[in-house]
């Protein structure tokens, strides 16, 4: 399944998002993309928010985060 075109969708910023997708399909790394570009636009870090259902994918999501911060 070709989804590129509803990826790049999703990382517009000027618009809210919903992501869902099967396990393994990649929406913590495009939530990962979504929540950095969302973070080089704003001018309170801290007003950025992403909301998850699970512990797992807060931590996962944390870790990329911070792992790409220090890039």
């Amino acid at each position: 399944m070709d989804d590129q075109a509803q990826r790049s969708q999703a990382l517009d910023v000027t618009r809210s998002f919903l992501i869902q997708a099967p396990a393994g399909s990649g929406k913590t790394e495009l939530l990962t993309q979504r929540y950095l570009q969302l973070l080089s636009v704003s001018d309170s870090p801290e007003s950025v928010l992403a909301m998850t259902f699970t512990k797992k994918a807060v931590s996962e999501l944390k870790a990329r985060v911070i792992g790409a911060l220090k890039l």
